[in-house]
């Protein structure tokens, strides 16, 4: 009988342990559960605040009537540390967006929008063409995420505001403003695979009305052959980048933005040094490359409802490309002008506007392959607001293409 009640009390006592060790988890859980349902709260709080530049509708991403997915700089933060060099990843594991390696033998890769090919994707960075008319393979991988606020991107040609270079969709890099208190920020990064990053940040107000940014950044891979066959599988390269910025606004809420960007890049692939392919013969894969680029953004109230909006920008880029015995010289070259007014009436907001942008490509080396494109264009976009969850959107654009 004894023995009988000794187990009961084992019995029980099992029981509640097993009990408490039931509704820990279970709290924990809930507990985590509350935390991580307040993050996205947060998270979905701000991303509701963020004001949307790239459809110059001026409205919250929750009352655009055109999709335009925001990567926020909590995202560019992470994606910073873990590929401090580049953007492909940042914008890789956005849906829809694929980055497609292009020439693995110089890690060249290229954004694929709605399965449309890399040409029909526009790069930009503050509204501006800064990598170009169609920024080149290596051009993505050539922009380092140091100084990203945040990146709009809209899919498909749901928006006239960017030509026939957007019809896959628009990626707009979006620059980090000043504070108010001045900031700097030093990353330095290496990998296992023998790679270094150096990248620096800071801004800071200059006056009540101007404020500045500048950052610059060092980047190096060394060349590695990862299954030992005397082909470079991860090819080596020396980038150095820097960008200053210069910010004005005015009390009536005009602002400006004017910005000189400039990098330099020696990239390295094919075999090894001393090591032949099958004919017995070295095949170098070579690159250089030297950009600079400037551009302004201005945009400026003309009454209550009324605003002028004028960007201008210019790129030039030099490479000197080496296949084997083969050095191929070449320029690009792209200056974009563009000027829209937009205004309101009732529920209906309106922008109309002209652009024009040239490009212009040289070879030194394969002069048959020059060519020169001076393209006029208008468009006009106009929103009405039939309810208060329900926005009527429409866009149109004619491009004279030289």
């Amino acid at each position: 009988m004894h023995r009988r009640h000794v187990l009961h009390r084992r019995s029980l006592a099992i029981a509640t342990c097993l009990l408490a060790l039931a509704i820990m988890p279970a709290a924990a859980q809930e507990a985590h559960t509350d935390e991580h349902q307040d993050a996205h709260a947060e998270e979905a709080t701000d991303l509701d605040a963020v004001v949307v530049e790239s459809t110059r509708s001026r409205r919250r991403v929750s009352d655009e009537p055109i999709r335009v997915e925001v990567i926020q700089q909590e995202e560019i933060e992470e994606k910073l540390l873990m590929t401090p060099g580049n953007i492909a990843m940042l914008v890789a594991e956005t849906g829809g967006v694929r980055v497609q390696v292009t020439a693995p033998a110089l890690g060249a890769a290229n954004i694929r929008m709605q399965g449309m090919r890399g040409r029909y994707t526009q790069l930009l960075a503050d509204g501006l063409p800064l990598y170009g008319g169609q920024a080149s393979s290596i051009g993505l991988l050539q922009i380092p995420p140091t100084d990203l606020g945040r990146v709009e991107i809209i899919k498909g040609a749901s928006s006239a505001l960017y030509g026939p270079s957007a019809l896959g969709g628009v990626i707009n890099l979006i620059s980090r403003r000043p504070k108010d208190a001045r900031e700097t920020e030093l990353l330095l990064n290496a990998t296992s695979r023998d790679g270094q990053d150096l990248t620096a940040y800071t801004a800071a107000p200059l006056t009540d009305s101007w404020s500045y940014s500048l950052v610059g950044g060092f980047h190096d891979q060394h060349r590695q052959d990862l299954d030992d066959d005397g082909w470079i599988d991860m090819p080596a390269f020396e980038r150095r980048t820097v960008r200053p910025r210069l910010f004005w606004s005015s009390p009536d809420g005009a602002k400006a933005l004017l910005t000189l960007g400039a990098m330099s890049e020696d990239r390295v692939g094919g075999t090894l040094r001393g090591r032949l392919l099958p004919d017995g013969q070295p095949f170098a894969l070579t690159q250089d490359t030297t950009r600079v680029d400037a551009g302004a953004v201005v945009e400026l109230p003309l009454g209550e409802v009324d605003t002028l909006h004028l960007r201008a920008s210019a790129m030039t880029t030099d490479h000197r490309h080496g296949f084997g015995a083969v050095i191929e010289n070449d320029q690009h070259d792209t200056a974009f002008a563009e000027a829209a007014y937009a205004s309101a009436f009732g529920d209906t907001t309106w922008l109309a506007g002209a652009a024009l942008q040239s490009d212009r490509f040289g070879s030194r080396t394969f002069p048959a392959f020059d060519y020169r494109y001076t393209v006029p264009g208008l468009f006009a976009q106009a929103e009405h607001a039939l309810r208060d969850d329900l926005t009527l959107a429409g866009s149109a654009r004619w491009d004279d293409h030289s």
